[in-house]
């Protein structure tokens, strides 16, 4: 049960105080407001005042006062009024009938010094309860209840979700076209200088320069593959050097062994005076010539090991 506040309405007087006396015992209740409507708390309250040395047994009712439910009960502090002792409880109680009610106090007993248990005197407390809508409203103000208001849709959750759906879709597209997305053509790794040295050389061989007496071109075009070899395969210059140029440079050239570039200095000196001496060589000359430059490329041509 939970303790009643205070009555709501300031200035309330206790309008209701009844009392009965003995000779010894006086039995006080008064209620606070006397006056109420049908559920609201009203604080009762019971005194006894007796002479100093009497005994005084208070009753507890369990669950009502008379036509009033109880919610709360307590103790009063004891205190001392004119030479005599004060002693009492409060209760807290509320009523469901309309209507004047006269509550009876419990029962209060007191025993004289060296006499037996006396019963005092019960006594009637006045309270009234008045319906709620007479004293508010009055019956004729009484309205009927409005219709239900209607509540917008809130469309957040559904924005929300959409929200999530279309992220997870623009997520689902992203990643199919990134693993469809064209891929830039990876270029194959160069040819070797060598293979297309040799290629080269098939072909100048094809064209049968030597047997129609084109001398000149024919070492003019066999010159320029091995050349065009050494640029590609060594990092040389060589088609725009002379051939002292050349030959100063290659022998400087670490990765060529002696015998490799004796024989490139033959070659190239031997090309020379077909090209610039007008020398006209024999077919057994061309041959050791070709012989000569596919000797070369076949010799300085990166080993399989050293390639991997």
């Amino acid at each position: 049960m939970t303790r009643w506040a205070p009555a709501l309405a300031a200035g309330v007087a206790l309008l209701i105080a009844a009392t009965t006396t003995s000779a010894a015992v006086q039995v006080r209740a008064q209620a606070e407001p006397d006056t109420t409507t049908l559920g609201t708390p009203v604080r009762y309250v019971l005194e006894v005042v007796v002479d100093p040395g009497v005994e005084v047994l208070l009753a507890q009712p369990a669950e009502r006062l008379g036509p009033f439910e109880i919610v709360d009960f307590g103790e009063l502090p004891p205190r001392t009024e004119d030479g005599k002792q004060v002693m009492g409880r409060w209760f807290t109680v509320r009523g469901f009938e309309t209507g004047h009610h006269l509550v009876p106090s419990p029962p209060v007993s007191f025993r004289m010094p060296g006499e037996e248990i006396t019963a005092a005197t019960p006594i009637e407390t006045r309270i009234s309860i008045e319906s709620l809508v007479d004293r508010t409203t009055g019956a004729s103000d009484v309205r009927d209840i409005k219709p239900p208001r209607h509540v917008p849709r809130d469309w957040r959750p559904f924005l929300i979700v959409g929200a999530g759906v279309a992220l997870f879709a623009g997520l689902v597209a992203l990643a199919v076209w990134w693993r469809r997305r064209p891929r830039a053509a990876v270029a194959p790794p160069p040819e070797p200088a060598d293979v297309r040295a040799r290629r080269a050389l098939a072909a100048l061989a094809a064209r049968g320069l030597t047997q129609r007496g084109a001398f000149k071109e024919y070492y003019e075009a066999l010159s320029g593959i091995v050349r065009v070899y050494l640029e590609d395969r060594f990092g040389l210059r060589a088609p725009e050097m002379t051939t002292e140029e050349f030959l100063l440079v290659t022998a400087r050239n670490a990765e060529l062994t002696r015998q490799q570039r004796a024989l490139l200095a033959e070659f190239l000196r031997e090309s020379d005076l077909v090209k610039f001496a007008r020398h006209v060589p024999a077919l057994a000359d061309t041959e050791r010539a070709f012989d000569a430059a596919a000797r070369f490329v076949d010799e300085t041509a990166p080993r399989p090991e050293a390639a991997a």
